[in-house]
């Protein structure tokens, strides 16, 4: 069965302004006619990813709540307050988007025409997907190659899987073909995690490339906190809280991660690569924004980025 994604565009969905910017689009709940999303290309005369006459300049030089606002600053991104969010947002707006390129769309252009040793590698990699239990129907393309400006020489194969249930499947096929080849990473752009988290749960070597996948929840997946934009439980002030989250909550894999605790408090991450952690549970100190209620605490966000230490697994 194909999952509909819960937000439209979905995470991980490329777009193009007028203003030549490229850049992704972020699965958060969003104000109408406005598109959240981190500038990762601009328009530029020479650059190693090119499609046609258009040269595009990477800008986003690494992830994260203070990795985005560097970006942000170096390219003059004019960002738009958001009350709701209490934060200024990278927000896009619709009437400036010349082409919007959703991951289901680019991956059935790859696979109807093929193209380069990239194409071909991503090929087969589904293929290895889908015999080890992946569905096949439930997962789009994202990145460079996604949007045709790839250059075989540098580019990764990034994919999105749809559904939770999808995402529970290529997390346990990941963390089986995890080598020790990545190094733990205790800071991800301002955030601090305690003890430092391998990303080979997402990130993986396939033959001559790196791989790597994000979760997309479908409709009714969305956790709690932010079903919909105009009820988001805003984050107001910091806190510091210790909680216990029970292991396999299956929402920790999708964008954005968010686990409830035992107590009823809701963690919710901004930041990706922390999903794996929360999914295996257990006692946590955490270090963040909390809604005006407490009744959730938001980790990886610009204003606070804060901190998250796993005390007992």
């Amino acid at each position: 069965m194909k999952v509909t994604p819960a937000l439209d565009p979905e995470h991980g969905s490329s777009v193009i302004t007028k203003y030549g910017v490229l850049g992704v689009i972020i699965g958060i709940p969003r104000p109408p006619e406005l598109l959240p999303v981190i500038p990762k290309y601009v328009l530029c005369s020479e650059s190693l990813w090119s499609r046609g006459a258009s040269a595009f300049c990477r800008v986003l030089e690494r992830y994260g709540p203070l990795g985005v606002s560097g970006t942000l600053a170096r390219i003059g991104f004019n960002e738009i307050l958001d009350g709701i969010y209490n934060s200024p947002m990278p927000y896009v707006r619709l009437s400036d988007v010349i082409e919007i390129v959703k991951p289901r769309e680019a991956l059935s252009r790859v696979l109807a025409k093929p193209v380069n040793d990239l194409h071909y590698e991503l090929l087969d990699l589904l293929a290895f997907l889908s015999k080890n239990g992946v569905d096949m129907d439930n997962v789009g393309l994202i990145g460079s190659l996604a949007v045709g400006i790839e250059n075989v020489e540098v580019s990764d194969l990034d994919l999105v899987v749809y559904g939770l249930e999808n995402a529970e499947i290529t997390y346990r096929l990941f963390t089986s073909m995890a080598k020790p080849s990545f190094t733990p990473v205790k800071e991800f752009g301002g955030l601090v995690v305690e003890p430092a988290v391998s990303i080979g749960w997402r990130r993986a070597q396939f033959r001559r490339f790196i791989v790597g996948w994000a979760g997309v929840p479908g409709v009714g997946e969305l956790c709690k906190p932010l079903k919909s934009y105009f009820n988001i439980d805003s984050p107001v002030k910091p806190v510091e809280v210790t909680v216990y989250v029970e292991r396999g909550q299956p929402s920790a894999l999708a964008y954005p991660p968010c686990v409830v605790s035992s107590d009823g408090i809701y963690i919710v991450s901004f930041e990706y690569n922390v999903g794996a952690l929360l999914y295996r549970g257990g006692t946590f100190r955490v270090r963040g924004l909390a809604s005006e209620s407490l009744n959730t605490i938001y980790i990886a966000t610009r204003e606070l980025p804060g901190y998250i230490e796993l005390l007992t697994g």
